[in-house]
Order: C-alpha cells, then structure tokens, then sequence
C-alpha cells in the first residue's frame, strides 16, 4: 500500500515536472526533486521536542485534575452504595453521583480537545516554519519538485 502510493505520488510528480522540462526547447532542462519527511522534523527538532514536552506537561496536568474529579465520584459511588436504599440521603447520594458522572465526562471531553487543539497549534506553527525554510532552500538550489515523505503504518 505504501509504495503504491508513493510510486504514484512520485510518477504523479514526474508527469507536473515534465512539462517544465518540455518548455526549455531546445535544450531539455534538468528535473531535480527533492524528498524530505514531516513527521522526522517534528520528531527530533528542538521546536518538535519543545512542542511535544509542553503537550505532555499539559496533558499531565489535566489528567491530574481528572483524576481528582475520578477520586469524587468514588467516594459518592462508595457513599450512595452504603446509604440506606430508599431513603432521601440515597436519592441524594444517586443524584450527585449522576451529577459528577456527567461532569467527569465533560471534562473528560474538554481535555482531549484542548490537547488535540494545542496540539494542532503547535506543531502548524512549526509546520509553517519547516515549509518557509523548505521553499527558500527549493530557490536556492534549484529544485523543481519537493516532496513530503509520508509515512504509514
């Protein structure tokens, strides 16, 4: 699957390059593409790394949070199961075990946006800077095609 769809990619590419190529007339010019791969950029630059340790600190704390939220709810669960079944204090008990129920849920739900919305931030950001950088390097040593390296699996 993969080198299907980099053969594709890649004959797709030469077949955008040719024409270029044919427009040189006489003298049929010179094809250079160029390769590099995303996801390594993003794994071992320093902006990379700095980007993936404030997404895990960030995670590490909102999971401290939802675990105090998880701690909580126990304790109502432990305290509705021991209250007397039937009686107001249980109905009680069940009430604001649904309540946090709910609320741990959500919160649940609100940290994997945030994670996934800061996530996205960062790494555009560094996304943005990787293809200005890309672009400039293009120009300058002439290349005519560049091409993202993209990995499955």
């Amino acid at each position: 699957m993969y080198a299907a769809r980099t053969f594709g990619v890649l004959t797709l590419a030469l077949a955008a390059a040719a024409p270029l190529a044919a427009q040189a007339g006489a003298a049929p010019a010179q094809v250079k593409i160029g390769v590099f791969n995303a996801d390594r950029i993003l794994q071992e630059s320093k902006a990379g790394q700095q980007a993936f340790a404030q997404l895990n600190q960030l995670s590490n704390q909102r999971l401290q949070e939802l675990q105090a939220q998880q701690a909580q709810l126990n304790t109502l669960r432990q305290q509705a199961s021991t209250a007397q079944p039937g009686s107001a204090e249980a109905l009680r008990l069940q009430r604001q075990f649904e309540d946090k129920t709910l609320q741990v849920q959500r919160l649940q739900e609100d940290i994997q946006s945030e994670i996934q919305q800061r996530q996205n931030q960062l790494t555009g950001q560094i996304t943005q800077q990787v293809s200005a950088i890309i672009d400039e390097i293009g120009e300058e040593q002439g290349f005519t095609l560049i091409i993202n390296m993209i990995q499955s699996g």
